[in-house]
């Protein structure tokens, strides 16, 4: 809502009353444009034990004024009922779209349904994929609201997406896919996968590939000051990658690190796709349960913890000796790595998943109860307003020529108190 500041250029009683009522005419038409998806709870799409409709999201720019959407999603979800008269289950389910200008306009500026039915996967769910053209032209932005809604059960989720015709350069201008044809739909790859990047410029003939090895330490606790350090963008190396008629070459990484695709190495702006360790986002290996633990521990704990020789006892030791028994032990190590790896899933940026500002409160706090979004804005809300337990946390958008997932947590020195509960907690 705009924030109108009075100015008192009338002492007449009668004058501040006609501005009063002039201001607040103005700022209830300011709060009449803005989307109705800023005040929309989103907290669905990090609940861990709900399946999500649409488990993947890739906008391409076939041209510049139409862009395709791909979208993953699962039918285990659905709702499957037996039609009046008929031997057979059926599902009944909806895509529909809107396009705005923005998160603050409510003006439509495009909107499309699609209608289905299956019974083929009543009793075996898969997962299947669809895809559709916008009308979005350059060099602009816009906002993209996807609804999924399952119409047995008569339930919606929303899923906004930015679409960004304002570059000629970024990563909606290419598009990953591996040798089956099938889309990569994660921001990060495997050491198995073998694949391809699409651009929408046919008469390049090589994309350059820059190979960042950095590894980045986890968030720091949410009262700390400062900010990250600023990143310098310095690749280990660079490749030359041979394509054609908008195809590269098939690749396949083994080395870990980021690979950043891009079409003009002198823009900062490209596909970037992260080659994490061999398992992720699950975690496996005994030193991928320690690293997590930075988040419970003080500086001297993690430091004992991180030099043990034998990671995996280490850690059975330190969760026995919080948990007092084995079975707590047992019960907390799943819960807390649940969290991590779905952290891994949710949050991945230009670094893993659980080492991000809202993997770090998701681990420790578990899923937000109300999440909105806004414009490089998400706010995360847990109880509710005027409750004993009460948070709310903010997060900025960084503007990061690897991803658009990168936001930072507005940190305050009042969540201390806050956050050493919530160690205790998981320590007592």
């Amino acid at each position: 809502m705009t924030t109108i500041r009075c100015i008192h250029l009338y002492q007449n009683r009668r004058w501040k009353n006609v501005l009063l009522l002039i201001a607040i005419i103005l700022a209830t038409a300011t709060c009449k444009t803005t989307n109705e998806t800023t005040y929309t709870n989103l907290s669905a799409h990090y609940q861990p034990d709900e399946e999500r409709a649409i488990s993947g999201i890739r906008i391409f720019h076939e041209t510049d004024s139409l862009s395709r959407v791909y979208l993953q999603y699962s039918t285990s979800g659905l709702l499957y009922q037996q039609p009046p008269n008929k031997n057979y289950l059926q599902a009944n389910y909806r895509f529909t779209y809107q396009l705005f200008s923005s998160y603050e306009s409510s003006t439509v500026l495009d909107e499309q349904k699609f209608d289905f039915s299956d019974s083929l996967f009543a009793t075996s769910p898969a997962v299947l994929t669809f895809d559709f053209s916008v009308r979005a032209f350059a060099p602009e932005t816009y906002l993209l609201q996807v609804q999924f809604t399952d119409l047995n059960k008569d339930e919606s989720v929303l899923y906004p997406r930015m679409i960004y015709k304002n570059s000629a350069y970024n990563s909606q201008n290419f598009l990953p896919v591996d040798e089956n044809g099938n889309i990569i739909y994660t921001d990060w790859i495997s050491w198995k996968t073998r694949f391809n990047v699409r651009s929408n410029s046919r008469e390049i003939g090589e994309i350059v590939v820059s190979y960042f090895e950095e590894t980045f330490p986890p968030a720091i606790p949410p009262f700390a000051g400062g900010h990250p350090e600023a990143y310098h963008y310095r690749p280990q190396k660079i490749t030359l990658l041979p394509a054609a008629n908008g195809q590269s070459e098939y690749v396949q990484y083994v080395n870990e690190g980021i690979y950043h695709f891009q079409t003009d190495s002198t823009q900062r702006e490209g596909l970037t796709l992260f080659r994490f360790h061999d398992d992720y986002p699950e975690v496996t290996q005994a030193q991928q349960l320690v690293e997590p633990m930075r988040y419970l521990t003080s500086n001297a704990e993690y430091e004992k913890l991180a030099l043990r020789p034998d990671p995996q006892q280490a850690v059975d030791s330190f969760w026995i000796a919080t948990a007092g028994n084995p079975e707590r032990a047992t019960e907390l190590i799943r819960d807390y790595y649940s969290r991590v790896q779905y952290a891994n899933r949710f949050f991945t940026s230009y670094k893993e998943g659980w080492k991000t500002d809202r993997g770090m409160l998701y681990i420790i706090y578990g899923a937000p109860s109300t999440v909105y979004r806004r414009h490089d804005i998400e706010t995360w809300i847990y109880g509710r307003q005027g409750n004993r337990v009460f948070l709310r946390f903010d997060f900025i958008r960084a503007i990061n020529p690897f991803t658009n997932n990168d936001y930072e947590l507005q940190r305050d020195p009042q969540f201390k108190e806050q956050w050493y509960n919530a160690i205790y907690y998981w320590r007592q």
